[in-house]
């Protein structure tokens, strides 16, 4: 299920309708059992009335003890009947709201790019856990509790009706003021619970930057700081929340007061029809019952309203990630048959949204299949950007990329991104083994022997004698517990051990030493023969054995060749080149 138009909102009514439709069947199995509840719990102030009468006019023992004999059971039956309600209802409201966060997550999934890149972490874990329960609660206990109090609305006044129809008509003047009250305050509840949740996203999205950048607080001694910052947020969250308790605190005591004002009612006219003889003490009895019963589906009302007006606010939160509309690389198309994996690239332009400056600018350039291509230049030049465009991550402005002969843009994108594994400059680990680490792209995850001779190509072995559970250490979140060397030459073993025609590598070596990376580039070397990687770096020493050598400057080309042929040309490279040499020499002298 998903809603009917990515380009507008949905009808929030029509979404809950079709998230319970699957659940028809346990829903109506919980309506039965709530329905024999409930006409079993109408009885008693009958039978009681029943009771009392029956002193009243005269011995009535055997009368007596049916009576309780049969609230006796309508105990009983109530008891098994409560068991299933609970079961069917709050069970359903449990599997709907599953299949919602499952339907987000998955759509997040489909979301392209740039979704995330605008995006709060935080946020979207916001809406993924304190949104759905806001939903969740609502879909059970508020549905359960909405059924339950129209019954008692719907019954009770009409048995008081044929008990006494002008006690009922004085006793329940008073209730016409519940509507006015629940119209004036549930406007207030959803804005107020909508300020609420979008705080508690800011609260969550603070909490988990600054967790996940620990490291830099502390190196940089700004626990104070952050922790006024963290403050602030938390104090507006807690003055939204302050908001709503404040109507909440206004609307229970207001439906009390009403109540209790049909209770005095009652006291002073029935108790004079009584003495009057109008009425019998039973009925009296009865009446009173029957207004402590409907002084719940009243206060019920109330918390209806301010489930449902919560649970909107979420739901309208969380339909903003459902009316994304998704990438279209989640379009599939027919599968081609590639006769060659060459690369070309022919006056590609890119340009990022919101920005007026070209990120790159008419390059071009052809890559035959098991050759290697290096891109340096200067911070800023576009390498990362190629690369993201090769991989479709974003969409061209003009120009093409083909791979045998297929531009990638008509290709299918999930067999696009099959052809390739990437190293990135910002490595990220999962919180799990290393073995799962570098075999993550594996349908085997549990060899441990494939593993480990990923992780020699990589320059991993000689860190892996260091953990004392080797292959099977437990990374913490995101690597933590791993220096940026080893956090890079664990990506890059995945990468290797994924067994892609195309293998990419966005500096993947910047925080390793120059005789480790020589170790890696042979290993790359060795495992990648029938392979066309695309090495990105800053490193000329990483780039020089490289069959060709591309170097960009403001997006553009500015020199192309062999590492022999840029240095014959005595440009860009060939000065970067020496200068590299130079810094080397210098600081091999002073070690």
């Amino acid at each position: 299920m998903q809603p009917e138009s990515h380009n507008s909102n949905p009808d929030k009514h029509w979404f809950t309708l079709q998230l319970l439709k699957p659940y028809r069947k346990q829903l109506f199995f919980g309506f039965l059992s709530l329905l024999i509840v409930d006409v079993l719990d109408v009885l008693p102030p009958i039978i009681i009335k029943t009771a009392v009468d029956s002193v009243e006019n005269g011995p009535g023992t055997k009368r007596l003890y049916y009576c309780g004999l049969i609230l006796v059971s309508a105990a009983v039956i109530q008891s098994f009947f409560r068991f299933l309600w609970r079961r069917y209802f709050l069970g359903t409201s449990h599997k709907a709201v599953y299949d919602l966060r499952k339907m987000l997550f998955s759509h997040l999934l489909k979301l392209p790019f740039h979704y995330f890149s605008r995006t709060r972490t935080g946020d979207i874990m916001s809406k993924l856990t304190n949104d759905l329960q806001e939903i969740r609660f609502m879909l059970g206990i508020g549905l359960l509790i909405m059924l339950d109090a129209s019954f008692y609305l719907l019954t009770i006044p009409f048995i008081m009706l044929y008990m006494s129809s002008r006690l009922t008509l004085i006793t329940l003047v008073s209730l016409v003021f519940i509507p006015i009250l629940v119209f004036s305050v549930s406007r207030a509840i959803h804005n107020r619970s909508k300020d609420v949740q979008a705080r508690l996203s800011d609260l969550s999205s603070q909490s988990e930057e600054n967790i996940s950048g620990i490291r830099i607080i502390k190196g940089f001694r700004c626990e104070e700081s952050e922790l006024k910052k963290f403050n602030r947020v938390g104090l507006e969250f807690v003055r939204d929340k302050i908001r709503l308790a404040n109507v909440d605190s206004i609307f229970h005591p207001a439906l009390d007061l009403v109540i209790a004002a049909s209770m005095v009612i009652l006291m002073l006219f029935g108790g004079k029809m009584v003495i009057a003889g109008e009425i019998t003490l039973g009925v009296f009895i009865a009446f009173q019952a029957y207004l402590l019963k409907l002084s719940w589906p009243m206060m019920a009302i109330g918390w209806v309203i301010n489930l449902y007006q919560r649970a909107m606010a979420s739901l309208e939160r969380c339909l903003q990630i459902l009316i994304e509309p998704p990438a279209d690389e989640h379009k599939r198309k027919p599968p081609v048959n590639f006769e060659n994996l060459g690369l070309e690239v022919e006056n590609l332009c890119f340009c990022y949204p919101d920005n007026e400056k070209p990120a790159l600018k008419n390059v071009s350039f052809s890559l035959p299949q098991g050759k290697t291509l290096g891109i340096t230049g200067p911070a800023g030049c576009g390498k990362t950007t190629l690369l993201r465009l090769l991989v479709n991550l974003f969409d061209v402005s003009s120009g093409s990329i083909k791979i045998g002969g297929h531009d990638i843009a008509e290709l299918d994108q999930q067999q696009l991104r099959s052809l390739f594994s990437m190293v990135s400059q910002e490595t990220f680990l999962f919180s799990e083994t290393i073995r799962e680490n570098i075999l993550f792209a594996r349908e085997n995850k549990i060899d441990a022997d494939l593993a480990e001779s990923y992780a020699r190509k990589a320059g991993l072995e000689p860190d892996l004698k260091e953990f004392p559970e080797k292959l099977e250490t437990m990374l913490g979140e995101r690597g933590v517990n791993l220096s940026g060397g080893q956090k890079q030459r664990v990506s890059l073993a995945r990468a290797m051990a994924a067994d892609r025609p195309f293998l990419l590598l966005d500096d993947c070596t910047s925080a390793v030493d120059t005789e480790t990376e020589k170790e890696i580039l042979y290993g790359l070397k060795e495992a990648g023969k029938q392979r066309t990687c695309i090495i990105v770096s800053h490193r000329m020493v990483s780039l020089q054995n490289a069959d060709q050598i591309i170097y960009l400057v403001d997006g553009q080309i500015a020199e192309s060749g062999t590492h022999r042929q840029l240095l014959e040309l005595k440009g860009h490279y060939a000065k970067t080149w020496e200068r590299q040499r130079l810094k080397e020499e210098l600081e091999r002298g002073l070690s």
